[in-house]
């Protein structure tokens, strides 16, 4: 056997146990940031400051988080306005359903506008979740936003 092949077979066997090693020791790791659903919610026809339309970004964050406090299996929703024109209100709901234990729920969001948010207990497991809402820009009728579409790993 030569030393190139004999120096192979060591590294074959040393490098995944030395990897293996490296993410078993490397310690707890932190909460994810914030993760966006799939895409903004989008309300379309309500005209506000010579715009037909405006965007609203929705997310989602898993704890367990310190700042702002998120337990382990719960699930942080927050919306915030994605584009000019800012709505002057608006009313977001969050649907949702763990899949993997059955749990589900529907929760409104709150806070001061426009930044809203609400912690849910889903439990762990994968977490599918739609926004929808109203938005009132004030000098329009309150239009309807269209469903906003998330999945989640609590």
């Amino acid at each position: 056997m030569t030393v190139a092949r004999f120096v192979h077979r060591i590294a074959a066997i040393t490098f995944p146990v030395a990897a293996c090693a490296t993410v078993l020791s490397a310690g707890t790791a932190a909460a994810d940031p914030p993760h966006p659903f799939g895409g903004p919610a989008l309300t379309i026809g309500c005209p506000n400051q010579g715009s037909l339309m405006s965007l609203t970004a929705l997310t989602g964050q898993s704890g367990p988080e310190a700042s702002p406090p998120i337990a382990d299996g719960d699930i942080r929703f927050e919306s915030r306005p994605a584009a000019p024109p800012i709505p002057a209100a608006a009313q977001i709901t969050v649907a949702w359903v763990n899949t993997d234990n059955g749990r589900s729920g529907i929760v409104d969001l709150r806070g001061v506008y426009p930044f809203l948010s609400a912690t849910v207990n889903t439990g762990v497991g994968n977490v599918i979740a739609t926004a929808f809402g109203s938005i009132n820009f004030g000098s329009s009728p309150i239009c309807q936003a269209n469903p906003a579409i998330g999945t989640f790993i609590a």
